[in-house]
């Protein structure tokens, strides 16, 4: 696969804009990290339910859609609201008092909607509320932990994905999955893992945050587990017959498009987490 220099150039530009924008409100404080994800969140339900009409080749009423997005909101909220793990929270603690009985009953509400609706594929919304409202409020449990389990965690995502892009150009030739995802080779897969899993080792040398071995795992989540949500996200575009699942950033398509690694390692990052590591209060802005 040869190197395209202009979308190279292009993906570099809009990735540049969009990384400053979100490492300002992941270094920031909980409540603005929680509020990117919140918007991230609502995002990536409306461009599910696109892919799920498309899917089934059906049409969802704008009743449907907002009360899959309601639904979507008041679940990513609701997980940011449960008490998990040993860490102690101030962000958590208030939204529990506030919040958790009130999205509770919204959730409820909103499934009691879909449940009496004469559109019965309605129901396939429901998955989204898993893949992403889930993962991504798992993500902000993470952001509770230590601010440095999400920010390596997304790091080593951007780092796979960059490093298999550009030896897939140069080095590959084995397509991975091609009826899945064409352009991606096995060359590229492996060389991505590969510096991501040295970029983990050797900060984890240089830093005593956490054990060396520790971040080895949090490197081999984001390429082994990050490179399947990236097929898993292919394969609904290849179902719905789409190339993107929207338009947000140009050279990368939707939300879905630039966090679909994510929402599937997220989890996994947050059961080791929660297995293995210890809190670890650091504030960086």
């Amino acid at each position: 696969m040869a190197l395209n220099v202009k979308v190279f150039y292009t993906r570099l530009g809009s990735a540049i804009l969009f990384s400053i924008v979100m490492m300002a409100c992941v270094l920031w404080t909980e409540w603005a990290f929680m509020a990117l994800f919140l918007l991230v969140t609502f995002l990536c339900l409306k461009e599910y339910a696109f892919l799920v009409e498309n899917i089934l080749q059906t049409t969802f009423s704008g009743n449907e859609k907002m009360n899959f997005i309601l639904a979507g909101v008041a679940s990513y909220l609701l997980v940011c609201c449960i008490p998990m793990g040993n860490c102690d929270h101030i962000v958590a603690s208030f939204m529990q008092q506030y919040l958790y009985y009130f999205l509770g009953i919204v959730l409820g509400s909103m499934l009691l909607f879909f449940a009496f609706k004469k559109n019965k594929n309605a129901i396939y919304l429901w998955t989204g509320l898993g893949y992403i409202s889930l993962s991504l409020g798992l993500l902000v449990q993470l952001r509770y932990q230590s601010l440095l389990l999400p920010l390596a965690l997304i790091l080593f995502i951007w780092m796979n994905d960059t490093l298999a892009y550009l030896t897939g150009s140069f080095f590959g030739k084995t397509p991975l999955f091609p009826a899945i995802s064409p352009k991606k080779t096995l060359e590229g897969t492996i060389g991505g893992a590969l510096f991501t899993m040295v970029f983990a080792f050797i900060w984890g040398n240089y830093t005593n945050f956490f054990p060396v071995a520790h971040w080895i795992v949090l490197g081999l989540i984001a390429s082994v587990v990050g490179t399947a949500g990236d097929l898993v996200e292919s394969k609904l575009k290849r179902l719905a017959n789409v190339k993107d699942s929207g338009a947000i950033m140009p050279g990368h398509g939707g939300a879905l498009d630039r966090f679909d690694s994510l929402l599937l390692s997220a989890p996994f990052a947050f059961l080791f987490a929660l297995l293995w590591m210890k809190c670890l209060e650091i504030h960086v802005l």
